[in-house]
Parts: structure tokens; C-alpha cells; sequence
């Protein structure tokens, strides 16, 4: 995991410590045990401390790299895909210690397991399920990544997926982990990134990156953001730019997403779309949709829960310590959001119609003993 979030290979390891190549492959496998010197070496290098590499109670999701789920394996190198495994471990690791002075929302997410080759009505039916089983109501979601949170799905941004992975996510530990990209100019996007990775969680129990389930999870995204059933009330039948610009703060989602959906549906023609589309590019560019959206989904759960330990002296330093994590490590893992008290109060209706509600609390509690 160390020269993984480095970035090295055995053989460059090796070469940084000048310890032999077989011999870095024996520490890896466990047949090798490095000597105090040699392992100063390989934490200097691999810039994490010793007491990282000599943590041997840290639990390590069995299925690895292949058990989480990335996007298209040839846009992403595979150095930049296991350096993100890494990160999401990592989160984990900072959650299992946290675990030991809050308490964490339960995990409640419904498994609908999709076969290869199902249906449209199987994914509908997916999405379904996980809307009773959370109780949405009727119409938008509203802030996604905080009903993920309040059922116990840790959610983080991180820059790691950044490096051409907008999103991962894995089901292999105590929690799952949703990792989305630090950039929160798209709002739209990101939103619905995190309604992708939902659909993995809910609907592929067992990881194939860059296979037919990127379409699954896609499918599950536009049905959980933009119900058909509704949708084929709302869109309309001809492009009209401030309909969809109406949409797009009503419901969280882009224009271009709409535009897509409406021709999934059948809402528009083929060449109505590309009329659109063409039109929308012309005037604002691919990257530029207008009328962007103000409050991103941002992710609260972790930073709650370091405020929440810290209020009961607690500290994040000790937290890092550990977790076996350097301070750095957990300022990134929990960063970007506002760390503050709060008060509890349970609003059911909070942030699920509309974008402009308050922040939604998380069940985070004190851990009693």
C-alpha cells in the first residue's frame, strides 16, 4: 500500500533503498522481514512513517484493486487506479478508528444484484427499491451525498480522483466508500457521479471495472435523478432553453443530462438532440453550460465526527496517530468541509426538494459507554 501511494514499483523501491528487488517482493509477500534500518528506508521513500508499515492490525479489503469499481480502464493508467484503491483503504482506516469514540450511521443500503444482461425494467426496479427502502419522497433527491451518508455510506473528495477518475467506490470493508473528485465547479456533474457510484453499491456486489455495469450504474444515475415517470411530465416536447434551465434548479442536474434523458425517452427525436446540443455548444462552449448550479453535495460525515470526537477530547491528532495516518493524511481525507458543533435536529423534509435547504445532520452521536 505504501509504494502503491507513492507511485513506484518494486523495481524503483528498490533502487531508492538499495535493497534488492527480491528482497522488496519478499517483505510484500511476508516471506521477508526488513531489518529497523532498512525499514527507516523504505518508509523515507515511500514517504509514510514506520509505524504505517509495522501496523499489522490494519484490516486490508480482500478483493483489492479489482474489487472497486472504476470508470473506463483506458482512460486511467493502472498507477493512478491503485494509488486510489490506497486512498479509499485509507479512509477506511481513519473510519475504524473513529468508530471507537462516535457512532457512525449504520450501514442500510438495499443489494438488488443486476445480472449482465438485465433489463431496463430490472434498473428501474433497483432504484425502486432503494427509494422506498430510504423513504425518498416524491421528486428530486435533493443533496445525494448526505441520504448516502445518513445510510452509512462514507463519502469523501479527495485529489486522487482527480487524476482522470471522476469517481470510485468500494464495498469490501466495514463501510462502503464513495471517493469523488476535488472539483466542485461542476455541481451537476458531481452530483450524478455520486448517484453512479450508488448504483454500483446497490447493484454490484462483485467489481467489473470498465465492464457492462458502467452502463448499469450510468442507467441508475439518470432513473434516480430524473424518474421517467416524472420526467415525461416536465421535459419538453421542443428544446427551449429556460424550461430546461427551470429543470435544472428544480431537480440538481445538468441541462446536457436532461437533453440526454429527454432523448432516452423519447421525449425529443434523434435529431432534435443533436439540434440542441449543437446549439447549446455554439453559444457556451462543451465545458460552459450556463445557469450553473450554486450549493454543491458536499460530503460532512467524517469531519462531523472528528468535531464530535474532539469535543470529548478526542483529537484529530490522536486519531491520526491511531489510525497509523499522518495529519496530513486526515485533513485531506475529511478536508473541504466545515468543521463545526452542531445541534441535532431531525428534519426528515430537509434538502430533499429543492437546493437551498440547511445542512442536513447525520445520526453522528456520541458513542456511549
Amino acid at each position: 500500500m505504501a509504494r502503491y501511494r507513492a507511485g513506484l514499483s518494486i523495481r524503483q523501491l528498490a533502487d531508492r533503498t538499495g535493497v534488492s528487488h527480491p528482497a522488496i517482493s519478499q517483505y510484500e509477500t511476508g516471506r521477508g522481514k526488513p531489518s529497523p534500518n532498512i525499514l527507516t528506508q523504505l518508509a523515507m521513500a515511500t514517504g509514510v512513517s514506520m509505524d504505517y508499515l509495522t501496523y499489522g492490525d490494519r484490516p486490508i479489503s480482500l478483493a483489492g484493486l479489482e474489487g472497486t469499481h472504476f470508470r473506463s480502464l483506458r482512460s486511467t493508467s493502472k498507477q493512478n487506479r491503485v494509488r486510489a484503491w490506497v486512498w479509499s483503504e485509507t479512509v477506511l482506516d481513519l473510519v475504524n478508528v473513529l468508530e471507537r469514540y462516535v457512532r457512525l450511521p449504520e450501514l442500510d443500503l438495499p443489494l438488488v444484484p443486476l445480472e449482465p444482461d438485465a433489463k431496463s425494467s430490472h434498473i428501474l426496479d433497483a432504484v425502486n427499491q432503494l427509494r422506498d427502502h430510504w423513504e425518498l419522497v416524491e421528486g428530486p433527491v435533493g443533496f445525494l451525498v448526505r441520504h448516502m451518508e445518513r445510510h452509512g455510506v462514507m463519502v469523501s473528495r479527495l485529489p486522487i480522483a482527480d487524476d482522470g477518475i471522476d469517481a470510485y467506490s468500494q464495498n469490501q470493508g466495514s463501510h462502503p466508500v464513495v471517493v469523488l473528485g476535488t472539483n466542485k465547479e461542476n455541481i451537476a456533474r458531481s452530483r450524478f457521479d455520486a448517484a453512479h457510484e450508488l448504483g454500483h453499491l446497490v447493484c454490484h456486489p462483485e467489481a467489473d471495472p470498465g465492464g457492462v455495469q458502467e452502463t448499469q450504474a450510468h442507467a441508475f444515475a439518470a432513473e434516480l435523478l430524473m424518474p421517467a415517470g416524472q420526467m415525461v411530465r416536465f421535459l419538453p416536447r421542443r428544446f427551449d432553453l429556460g424550461q430546461y434551465a427551470k429543470l435544472k434548479q428544480e431537480w440538481g442536474v445538468s441541462i446536457a443530462a436532461l437533453l440526454f434523458r429527454a432523448r432516452a425517452l423519447e421525449i425529443i427525436s434523434e435529431a432534435a438532440y443533436r439540434r440542441a446540443v449543437v446549439a447549446m455548444n455554439s453559444t457556451y462552449g462543451r465545458r460552459n453550460e450556463p445557469f450553473q448550479l450554486t450549493r454543491p453535495d458536499e460530503p460532512t460525515m467524517l469531519a462531523t465526527a472528528v468535531t464530535l470526537a474532539e469535543q470529548n477530547g478526542i483529537f484529530i491528532e490522536q486519531i491520526a496517530t491511531e489510525a497509523r495516518l499522518s495529519f496530513a493524511d486526515v485533513s485531506v481525507i475529511i478536508g473541504g468541509c466545515e468543521r463545526r458543533p452542531f445541534i441535532q435536529i431531525l428534519d426528515e423534509n430537509a434538502g430533499v426538494q429543492g437546493f437551498e435547504s440547511p445542512n442536513l445532520t447525520h445520526g453522528v452521536s456520541k458513542h456511549l459507554s
